[in-house]
């Protein structure tokens, strides 16, 4: 019966669509890691920025910002969101069509806290050791 597979399909497709908003309420960029977006020309992590970010909210706000820390702050050359200076040379080859300027802004807001500041910048003096 056509009307039943109408039925059925439609049942299917808000079951699809119940687990993709589930998914994405745990994901604040959809960036898929590909690094199309590098080299950032100041150094910037972009695809480990926005996997941190999206840990904070699957894994929780601790284990994103301590991984962030590991991922930028403790490179040889920081590579931290912050740096960012908005050229949006990354934007041009991001095949998800991130907005990465604002994401990244967004990003370094609720992952470079003061505690991140603090690390960093005691990181770069053990550094010049």
């Amino acid at each position: 019966d056509v009307h039943g597979s109408y039925d059925r399909t439609g049942k299917e497709l808000k079951a699809v669509e119940a687990v993709r908003q589930e998914i994405t309420k745990h994901v604040k960029v959809g960036c898929t890691g590909c690094g199309y977006c590098m080299p950032c020309p100041r150094g910037v992590d972009i695809p480990g920025t926005f996997r941190c970010y999206n840990a904070m909210y699957s894994e929780g706000k601790k284990s994103g910002r301590r991984d962030y820390l590991q991922c930028t702050a403790f490179r040889k050359n920081p590579a931290s969101a912050s740096q960012c200076v908005g050229c949006g040379k990354c934007e041009q080859h991001c095949p998800q069509h991130i907005e990465i300027r604002g994401e990244l802004k967004a990003a370094a807001g609720e992952l470079e806290t003061v505690k991140y500041k603090f690390m960093k910048t005691a990181i770069g003096v053990l550094k010049l050791w």
